[in-house]
C-alpha cells in the first residue's frame, strides 16, 4: 500500500492511499478533517481501491475561505480531474461521503469520469427549517479547523441552557454558514443543487441513512430520483450527539456498520435495498422509499383539551436515542396512545382543529414506549397555527415502525419541542377540540400483525 500526506492541489490539500497499479478511486471531499477518514481509507486501499481525501475549500490544511454550499461544484470536479490524470488512477472514481461531504459529491456527480456515488446522511438534511438542536450540533462539528474556537463543545454541550435564538449566537461560532437562527429558506439553494445533481446523475449510487437523522427524508427522496439506486435506511446515531448527550441511554443497531456496507457495494456484494422497523429492530429486504398508501386513523379524539404556549418556558426535547421518560410530568401536553401490535412505513399525519388567542405553533410527537415503560422518539413534525379557529395537517418525517404486542405508540401534541424545534412566539392559549393520527396502511407483505 502507497500512502501520500499533505499533497497541495491547488491550494486544497490531499491524501491519498492506494494500491500498487492502476485502481478506481474513491474521492472524499471532508470539512471535518481526514485523519478520522484513515480507517476506513486504509480498508478500501487493501481491497484494491485508491482513496482520495481532500480537505474542501477553507477547512483545516487547506487554503481560501469556507461558505457552506460554495465552490463545491468547481471544486470537486477539478478534484476528480486531477485524480484522473495520475498515473495509478484507471479513469474511473466513485465520490463518496458522509453528511456535507456527501454535498461536495453530488455537486461533482456530473463529471464523465464519475462510475458512483455513495452517500450517507446528506447535507441539507431534510425538508423546511433545519431544527436548531441539530444546527448547533453540525456547527460544532465545523467547530475544529483552521478557525476553531477554544470550548466550542461545551458550549453545545450546554445546549439546555443556551438562548438558541439569541440573535448574537453566531458570534459565538467559528464558521460562516447563514444567519442564525436557521430557516427553510436558508437550504433552500443547496438542498434544490442536490435534488437536480441526483436526477441528472446515470452513475449508480449508493443511498445509507438513517430513521435518527432529520437527513432520512432526503435521503429516500434521492434515492427516489436516481437511476441505479441501491438504499439502506437504518437506526445509525451520531457520535456526536452521543458524546454532547449523556442521556442517550437507548441501545441502537450498529450493525450492518456503514464503511462495510459501502465496501460491499464497491466490492459488488451488497445484499441490495433493505429497511430497518423502528420497534422490533427486524431488517427487512426491499427499499426503504413509501410507496403511496391509503391512510387509516390509529388515534382519534373528540375530548376538549387546552394547551398553554410560553416563550419562558418552552416544551423540552431531548436527542431521538434518549430515554424520554424524563418528560415525564412536565405538564403543557396531550397524550394518546394506541398499543401494538402495529406497524406503518411512510409519513404519519396529525390533524387537530381548535383556536388560538394569539398565533402558535403545533408539534406531534410520535413515541416508542416499551413495557417497561422506557420511551424513545419515532418521529415528528410541525406546524404554525394562526389566532383564532383552524385546522392543521402536521405531517411527520417518514419512518418505518413495528411494535411488538404491549408495546404503545403514544401521540404528543406540544406547542414546542425546544431546542429541536423553535420556542412558541408569543404567549397563547390553545384550546384543541379534535385530533387525530393517521398512518399508512401497511402494503402487501409488509409487517402489520407479528
Amino acid at each position: 500500500m502507497n500512502i501520500q500526506v499533505g499533497l497541495d492541489m491547488s491550494g486544497l490539500v490531499t491524501d491519498v492511499w492506494r494500491p500498487d497499479g492502476p485502481a478506481t478511486a474513491v474521492l472524499v471531499r471532508t470539512p471535518y478533517g481526514t485523519p478520522g477518514l484513515w480507517p476506513e481509507a486504509a480498508a478500501y486501499a487493501a481491497a484494491g481501491y485508491a482513496v482520495v481525501l481532500q480537505d474542501v475549500r477553507g477547512r483545516f490544511r487547506s487554503t481560501g475561505r469556507f461558505v457552506a454550499g460554495a465552490d463545491e461544484t468547481a471544486d470537486g470536479r477539478a478534484a476528480v480531474d486531477w485524480v484522473t490524470r495520475q498515473p495509478w488512477s484507471d479513469g474511473r472514481v466513485v465520490l463518496a461521503g458522509t453528511g456535507y461531504e456527501a454535498y461536495t459529491a453530488w455537486c461533482a456527480s456530473g463529471h464523465p469520469a464519475v462510475a458512483g456515488v455513495v452517500s450517507r446522511q446528506p447535507w441539507p438534511a431534510g425538508d423546511g427549517c433545519p431544527p436548531v438542536d441539530a444546527e448547533l450540533w453540525w456547527r460544532t462539528e465545523h467547530g475544529t479547523g483552521r478557525f476553531g474556537h477554544p470550548g466550542l463543545t461545551p458550549l453545545a454541550a450546554a445546549v439546555a441552557d443556551l438562548p438558541l435564538d439569541d440573535e448574537e449566537l453566531p458570534d459565538r461560532w467559528p464558521v460562516d454558514i447563514w444567519p442564525w437562527p436557521p430557516s427553510a429558506a436558508d437550504v433552500a439553494t443547496p438542498s434544490r443543487r442536490v435534488d437536480e445533481a441526483v436526477a441528472r446523475c446515470r452513475a449508480p449510487s449508493l443511498h445509507i441513512g438513517s430513521w435518527y437523522c432529520r437527513s432520512a427524508a432526503a435521503t429516500l427522496r434521492h434515492a427516489a430520483l436516481a437511476t441505479g439506486a441501491t438504499c439502506v435506511v437504518g437506526g445509525w446515531v451520531s457520535p456526536l450527539t452521543h458524546e454532547l448527550s449523556a442521556e442517550c441511554a437507548i441501545d441502537v443497531p450498529v450493525d450492518p456498520d456503514p464503511s462495510d456496507l459501502t465496501l460491499r457495494w464497491l466490492t459488488g456484494t451488497c445484499d441490495g435495498s433493505r429497511t430497518l422497523w423502528l420497534g422490533s429492530g427486524a431488517w427487512r429486504p426491499g427499499s426503504p422509499v413509501p410507496t403511496p398508501a391509503r391512510a387509516r386513523t390509529l388515534i382519534a379524539s373528540t375530548r376538549p383539551d387546552v394547551l398553554t404556549a410560553d416563550p419562558a418556558r418552552p416544551y423540552p426535547s431531548l436527542p431521538h436515542s434518549a430515554d424520554l421518560g424524563q418528560l415525564t410530568g412536565v405538564p403543557d401536553v396531550l397524550v394518546a396512545t394506541v398499543v401494538g401490535p402495529l406497524a406503518y412505513h411512510g409519513h404519519a399525519t396529525c390533524v387537530v382543529s381548535g383556536r388560538a388567542d394569539a398565533p402558535s405553533r403545533l408539534v406531534a410527537t410520535l413515541v416508542h414506549e416499551t413495557p417497561a415503560g422506557v420511551r424513545t422518539v419515532l418521529t415528528d413534525g410541525a406546524t404554525a397555527v394562526p389566532d383564532g379557529p383552524w385546522t392543521v395537517v402536521i405531517t411527520c418525517q417518514p419512518v418505518a415502525v413495528e411494535l411488538p404486542p404491549k408495546h404503545r405508540l403514544r401521540l404528543e401534541l406540544t406547542t414546542s419541542r425546544y431546542p429541536r424545534h423553535p420556542r412558541p412566539p408569543v404567549p397563547a392559549t390553545l384550546t384543541i377540540d379534535t385530533f387525530a393520527l393517521r398512518t399508512p396502511t401497511p402494503q402487501e407483505g409488509q409487517p402489520w400483525t407479528l
